[in-house]
């Protein structure tokens, strides 16, 4: 009997560290994206097929960061993406050209992981969004 209390006790400790210790996001669904550059925002309502919503969604949920950071977002160069599902914000990444990224179910600003290209993959789509308007 206390092997097996042991047992349990060492099995909840291990899920209570994993799901603390977590690195990716909460998982989201879209139907559709707002996009934006620096001080732009353009809907993308209409504006791209579902492959590449379902693309960039698939990225979203595939973030990893190498850990919070206090380096600030250069807005400058920092791309916004509001998620939508059922008309509702389901997900935000804001993301600058540096890697530092900002979700909006989390406080402070996070490293990427370095073999993430989810910034370059973000910016040709919305240039492609950008040319519709």
């Amino acid at each position: 009997m206390k092997k097996l209390l042991i047992v349990f006790v060492i099995l909840i400790l291990f899920f209570i560290v994993k799901g603390f210790n977590s690195n990716s996001p909460n998982p989201i669904k879209a139907d559709y994206f707002d996009i934006g550059y620096g001080q732009s925002l353009y809907e993308g309502l209409n504006k791209v097929d579902k492959e590449t919503v379902q693309s960039l969604v698939k990225a979203y949920n595939q973030i990893e960061d190498s850990g919070q950071t206090n380096v600030e977002i250069d807005y400058d160069k920092a791309l916004t993406i509001h998620f939508i599902y059922n008309d509702q914000i389901s997900g935000t990444l804001v993301i600058d050209d540096m890697g530092i990224f900002h979700l909006g179910d989390r406080s402070g600003n996070y490293q990427i992981d370095a073999n993430n290209d989810i910034y370059e993959n973000a910016l040709d789509i919305y240039n492609e969004v950008k040319k519709q308007y």
